[in-house]
């Protein structure tokens, strides 16, 4: 007798970093974790979360019992692991333990777990976030219990930093090259809350389903990827969220009136499309002379955030400076004459730079003595 077996492929949903609880977009931390456990539900026959659950160790009560109402909405099996916001010392207990108890979720840290449906196997290994530095030995480490099961679709769910995704990252960062080593045929990241693809769709980050930090990458929609596991491919889904706008805003000479008018016109243009937008506005260039980015005041704005970057000189520029000056063989003290007559320059009338660096070297009695005199004199002249 001849039995044939037919596998019905699925489809798995993969998100992360939901950060219930958090605090200033708190409300938005729970609506978007619904909506993607709900809309999720529908898709997929699994759905894997990659940690950062919560936004703190310890969460209010309240945030606990929205997360147990909001994971209790799932209609199909949910596997996580913990984040770097979650995790606790050895021995104590973390958020995702109470909401696994209190939940249908599995919640992973260094083993595996195999889920099947209609034929069909998906292994997973979850490794909750460790220390940076510990983060390849601690995978070779849990690696070494892995027993992969034939057959099986296998996934790896980790929540850690990228060497290669992430500015300024050290060496002790993973990295897409050891990943790519790895015995998996999906490896799911959390922690970075950019959406991101790699390795020809081995390697997936789900990004963030909320908004926690006011840069530009946040721009990009929120949601969750659903996997093919037939066609081993992803597409983004995004839910329904905020919407949030990045603005770069560059000026020339300016002064306060043109700035406050700049920033006023910009937020009232995207507020009058989209009257709950989160807003960033990046201020950079320069100011009229006399003035320093300290000097200018900006109204506040609900939901609106000012980076003000006015008058910065960039890295660059200070050390080509600081090289020029080098290479001109000055003296320490030329050095810091040259850099108080550059700083001085025009804006203050009262002393010479160079008599006063002469005074502050004898003392500070004589340099005051000699800041009363040159007053007397200014005053005297007018």
């Amino acid at each position: 007798m001849f039995f044939s077996f037919l596998i019905i492929f699925m489809k798995i949903a993969l998100f992360s970093d939901t950060h219930l609880g958090y605090a200033r977009f708190e409300a938005d931390s729970y609506v978007q974790a619904e909506r993607t456990l709900v809309e999720a539900s529908k898709q997929a026959d699994l759905i894997l979360c990659a940690g950062d659950i919560f936004d703190v160790k310890i969460p209010k009560l309240e945030t606990l019992k929205r997360a147990v109402e909001i994971f209790n909405r799932a209609t199909v099996p949910v596997i996580a692991i913990h984040g770097n916001h979650e995790r606790r010392s050895r021995d104590t207990v973390n958020p995702v333990q109470l909401l696994a108890a209190s939940t249908n979720i599995i919640l992973l840290h260094g083993q595996d777990t195999v889920f099947e449906k209609n034929g069909q196997k998906i292994q997973i290994f979850g490794l909750g976030s460790v220390p940076e530095e510990y983060a390849e030995e601690a995978l070779k480490r849990t690696l070494e219990r892995f027993k992969p099961v034939d057959g099986a679709l296998k996934i790896l769910l980790i929540h850690q930093s990228i060497k290669e995704l992430v500015a300024g990252a050290g060496e002790e960062e993973l990295s897409l090259e050891y990943l790519e080593t790895l015995p998996f045929d999906l490896i799911v990241n959390g922690h970075i809350h950019k959406t991101i693809t790699q390795l020809d769709g081995r390697f997936i980050i789900p990004g963030s389903t909320v908004i926690t930090q006011f840069k530009k990458e946040e721009m990009e929609g929120k949601g969750y990827f659903l996997y093919d596991t037939e066609s081993r491919k992803s597409e983004f889904i995004p839910i329904a969220s905020r919407p949030f706008f990045y603005e770069e805003l560059v000026f020339a000479e300016a002064n306060e009136t043109q700035i406050r008018e700049k920033v006023r016109e910009r937020v009232e243009a995207i507020k009058k499309e989209k009257p709950d937008a989160l807003i960033a506005i990046k201020l950079e260039g320069t100011l009229k002379e006399g003035l320093s980015g300290s000097d200018i005041s900006l109204d506040a704005y609900e939901n609106v955030s000012i980076d003000n970057r006015l008058n910065v000189e960039s890295l660059g520029a200070k050390l080509e400076r600081i090289r020029d000056l080098r290479t001109e063989s000055l003296s320490i003290k030329e050095l810091a004459l040259r850099e108080l007559e550059r700083k001085t320059n025009g804006k203050i009338t009262l002393f010479d730079s160079s008599e006063i660096f002469d005074k502050l070297v004898e003392g500070v009695d004589e340099a005051i003595a000699y800041l009363e005199e040159r007053n007397k004199k200014e005053t005297a002249t007018k």
